[in-house]
């Protein structure tokens, strides 16, 4: 013993203490572990909504990883980025959350991806000096209570929080709903098809029934059993009442003679509640088919979701030439992206009270003048608490275009709507904000065309550090016009935040019949014009009604029911009793948004699929003013977001230069400078301690020097 704690004392086992250090440090390291998310975004660490669905789950979760591996870049750093966070959740989760990561090396592994239908992606590789393509998987499995849903493909890390944990989140209520059925209860799946549509050749009936059916069964089977099929070939007196009570699609055709009319279609029906499958006859260049059979199996899975699910119900006013939610080119990719957790109801206040259980509303658009009953409808909604979109144009078509150009000519949209904005403490401007920093277009006889009234609002534009905006890199705003909120900041009451502005290099118009034209729109000479202007705000906190108290109903004394009787009119009580439910000031706090324009809901800059800037920036507002402030966050964590803010071509061309070169010109100039500093140490202390090393030669000065010394 003795001689071993003197081995261990001396020199010799210095060697095999520091592996026995490093051994421990790894064991250490392993399980006391900590990790610190240097980004701005927190793009690398989980979000409290992530953490806690993960940390409470119910049933067991898995996710199944299936990604090739040597993935070329950029995808390589997706995969690890990917897996990376997923052991973020691993972490972060329960016993019931299970991780595999798939070797899609082995046959078998690649069976299973494609039985899950997982797809294969066609990417580009550079290999020997040669272009080519390959084929891989890059997508993510969950499976819960039965229950399956893919990511597929993973081509980008943008948004891969908020697509996994919105999709457990969806699935997870799914099962519970599944499991809430009563009894025997089911979901019915039922085709509708007439027996006499199978003989007009029309592609596709014929395979109908048994393609529903397949789907059918490899829905049911995640499903818990709980769905139910049948078939029903309806006779031709029965065709028209489907046709009215389920909107299934009727088509006429000629028998003996005679005009008759069939009926197709897929319904899914719970209760009093259907849903039907976007399964109908077109025609085509050869002749009619059925379409959607192709997707048939997802469209159930979507429809059963939305079936089960409860989301949460937006009031989407209507009755004053709103943008309509069923017409593409209008609000119905807007409507397409917060479907999936939000249900927009439509409303017309001139009939319709604002349900109570009913938290949000939205104006979009509207270019008529409201009723006294119908704003009072919506003063009070706010003043109850209630949280408002406004998204109203300051100019609107007049219908007219321009003789030389075709283009729609634009005159000022003078609505009553200001009436409960200004109360609120916002000013709408009746213009367009033009800004010099906007989109461009390239056209071939013109040139360059710059958009004005699309301005790029870059970061610095965007409201700093409020969940709206703090992580998106810029946004492409349409039509807007100015919002003036000073009354509103003067407000204890209210806060005010200024989520998007103009640039500096921003002026405005508001002449009468304004053409929107580039070519017949100049900068100003005069740059005192120039002043960057408010886009959309805002207020949270306790407003002040704008009615005093409420207004008397209007009345058509002539106004008749059904049967043509005088409508009765409540009467006014007598005596000392007064009824009075006129709120003047809120209650609890609200948030009302406000948007010069309501383009930004139109497919021009709203992508259905959600991943423009515009798309995040919407989404972002919905889900702040429903309270879902963790979604804005997990949303706009992708980095790709975060862009240059650069004035022009030729800055941008400088900043990519020094990026390629630049970093490492400044590299070298910098191990250039330590080489001749150690240079010139070791000199020095060669001189000092050594003099006669013939390879430290004195300078000729120093030669003189000493020889004069001499």
């Amino acid at each position: 013993m003795k001689k071993f704690l003197n081995w261990l004392k001396g020199p010799s086992s210095d060697f095999l203490l520091f592996l026995v250090l490093l051994v421990l440090l790894n064991i250490f390291g392993k399980n006391a572990y900590f990790r610190i998310d240097l980004t701005k975004p927190k793009s690398y660490s989980l979000s409290k909504a992530s953490v806690d669905i993960v940390k409470n789950l119910e049933e067991p979760l898995s996710v199944r990883v299936f990604f090739d591996k040597n993935l070329p870049s950029p995808y390589n750093s997706v995969a690890q980025y990917v897996e990376d966070f997923l052991e973020e959740y691993k972490n972060a989760a329960n016993n019931n959350f299970s991780l595999y990561f798939m070797d899609v090396s082995k046959d078998s592994n690649v069976q299973l991806a494609r039985d899950f239908g997982l797809h294969q992606v066609q990417i580009q590789e550079v290999k020997n000096n040669e272009v080519g393509f390959k084929q891989s998987y890059m997508g993510v499995v969950i499976s819960y209570g039965g229950s399956v849903e893919l990511i597929d493909p993973i081509s980008s890390t943008d948004g891969f929080e908020y697509k996994l944990t919105s999709t457990i989140s969806k699935m997870i209520n799914e099962a519970d709903s599944l499991a809430g059925l009563k009894g025997d209860e089911k979901i019915k799946v039922t085709v509708y098809l007439s027996e006499a549509l199978k003989n007009l050749r029309i592609d596709g009936v014929e395979q109908m029934e048994s393609i529903v059916e397949t789907a059918y069964r490899n829905v049911n089977n995640q499903s818990q059993n709980r769905l139910e099929y049948t078939i029903i070939h309806p006779k031709a007196d029965e065709v028209s009442d489907l046709i009215d009570r389920y909107a299934l699609q009727g088509l006429s055709y000629s028998a003996n003679g005679k005009r008759e009319t069939g009926v197709l279609g897929v319904l899914i029906e719970k209760g009093e509640n259907f849903r039907v499958l976007p399964i109908q006859v077109q025609q085509s260049i050869f002749g009619y088919m059925v379409s959607g059979l192709e997707d048939v199996e997802v469209s159930i899975k979507e429809n059963i979701q939305t079936l089960l699910s409860k989301p949460t119900e937006i009031g989407y006013i209507l009755g004053h030439n709103e943008l309509p939610l069923d017409e593409a080119k209008y609000a119905a990719n807007f409507d397409k992206l917060v479907s999936g957790m939000y249900r927009l109801v439509e409303l017309d206040l001139a009939e319709q009270d604002i349900p109570a259980n009913m938290t949000c509303i939205v104006i979009n658009g509207p270019q008529f003048d409201y009723t006294e009953e119908e704003l009072y409808k919506v003063d009070q909604f706010i003043m109850k608490g209630g949280n408002a979109m406004f998204l109203i144009d300051g100019m609107n078509t007049t219908g007219s275009a321009s003789y030389y150009t075709g283009t729609p000519q634009y005159q000022k949209n003078n609505i009553n709507i200001d009436r409960l904005l200004s109360k609120y403490g916002v000013e709408r401007g009746k213009n367009f904000v033009m800004d010099k920093e906007c989109y461009s277009q390239v056209n071939q006889q013109y040139g360059k065309l710059n958009l004005y009234w699309a301005p790029i609002l870059q970061k610095d534009r965007l409201a700093k550090n409020h969940p709206i905006t703090n992580n998106l890199g810029y946004v492409v705003m349409l039509q807007n016009s100015t919002l003036d909120v000073s009354a509103a900041q003067a407000n204890k009451d209210v806060n005010v935040t200024i989520l998007a502005r103009s640039s500096d290099k921003s002026w405005v118009v508001d002449k009468e019949d304004t053409l929107l034209n580039p070519m017949m729109i100049s900068e100003p000479s005069d740059p005192s014009v120039f002043k960057s202007e408010n886009m959309a705000v805002l207020l949270e906190g306790k407003f002040e009604s704008a009615f005093d108290e409420a207004p008397e109903p209007e009345y058509d004394e002539d106004e008749e029911d059904e049967d043509g009787n005088p409508i009765a009119r409540p009467m006014k009580m007598d005596g000392d009793i007064t009824a009075n439910n006129h709120i003047s000031k809120s209650k609890l706090p609200g948030k009302i948004f406000v948007a010069g324009t309501s383009y930004i809901t139109t497919y021009q800059v709203l992508d259905e699929k959600g991943t423009s800037p515009v798309a995040m920036f919407m989404m972002n507002v919905v889900d702040y003013l429903n309270g879902n402030e963790e979604l804005c966050v997990m949303r706009t964590k992708g980095l790709s977001l975060n862009t240059l803010t650069v004035k022009s071509q030729t800055a941008a061309k400088l900043v990519q230069y020094f990026n390629e070169y630049g970093l490492a010109v400044l590299v070298a100039i910098a191990g250039f400078i330590v080489w001749r500093l150690r240079s010139k140490r070791r000199v020095r202390i060669n001189r000092k301690y050594n003099p006669d090393d013939t390879r430290f030669k004195p300078t000729k000065a120093k030669k003189e020097t000493k020889e004069e010394e001499n």
